[in-house]
């Protein structure tokens, strides 16, 4: 035994307080101490339910924090090899290459969800206002504004899609059989054009999403617009981008600063 107890009963909280910074300086992560934790908390539980302890240690053993754990982003550079699609707007292509173009700019240019790009219609797309009308989380609509490489993808599929389906199409994302788009097609597809652009690990239809609002934070956007973008139900949500974009800050002022390399 660490502490030379072999009686349960001699436990305290002390112990157990020993116990976790000793595994900690082992380099064991949080997770992994915060579930040693609990099966110990289980056990101590246990043992006052039959009455064989008349206190349970683990009252007073605080659970170590969780490191937060930032959105991970596609760096700018990479994605503009995938959305710059020149100053002409020239998407010429097969269908499938302009679907993709158009996921692509859905997921980055309009922060959709997966599910969200899934569920849109050509219904609930305004050309003229430039938006688009989403159904997010709960139900809630928001309105996403659409640029300029937008309207130009979008415009493209649309024809496109008329060219290989016909009219009256309602979905605005199709597989290349012309069946509305499922789960694995979309993140399929997205590895696949980022695959091409990054070697990150991170490669999903949600991190062009987390791409898309770290860009914006890191060009100044307000917190709140970014909300309403993203379709948000609190602030909190959001403001994990902040961090993102300090971090980015506290990088770039690392490698570029003078006086960041020497010592204090």
């Amino acid at each position: 035994m660490q502490f030379g107890i072999s009686n349960y009963k001699e436990v305290t909280h002390h112990h157990v307080r020993s116990w976790v910074v000793s595994l900690l300086q082992l380099k064991i992560g949080s997770v992994s101490v915060r579930r040693k934790l609990s099966a110990l908390s289980h056990f101590f539980k246990w043992l006052r339910r039959k009455i064989w302890i008349d206190h349970n240690p683990m009252v007073k053993v605080h659970l170590p924090k969780i490191p937060e754990r930032l959105p991970k982003s596609i760096p700018e550079k990479s994605l503009h090899q995938l959305w710059n699609l020149g100053e002409t707007g020239d998407v010429a292509g097969d269908f499938s290459t302009i679907r993709d173009k158009a996921m692509l700019a859905l997921l980055y240019g309009g922060g959709l969800r997966r599910s969200e790009l899934m569920q849109l219609k050509w219904q609930a797309i305004d050309f003229s206002r430039r938006t688009m009308r989403i159904e997010g989380k709960g139900r809630k609509i928001r309105n996403v504004p659409m640029n300029d490489i937008m309207i130009v993808v979008l415009k493209e599929l649309k024809k496109a899609t008329t060219d290989n389906w016909g009219e009256g199409i309602d979905w605005v994302i199709l597989t290349d059989n012309g069946k509305p788009c499922y789960p694995k097609f979309v993140y399929n597809r997205v590895v696949r054009m980022l695959s091409a652009v990054t070697t990150s690990e991170k490669k999903s239809p949600h991190v062009l999403r987390h791409s898309m609002a770290t860009h914006l934070m890191d060009h100044g956007a307000e917190l709140n617009a970014v909300k309403e973008i993203l379709g948000h139900a609190s602030l909190s949500s959001t403001q994990v981008y902040t961090h993102n974009s300090i971090a980015r800050i506290k990088e770039v002022y690392r490698q570029a600063h003078p006086g960041a390399h020497k010592s204090s």
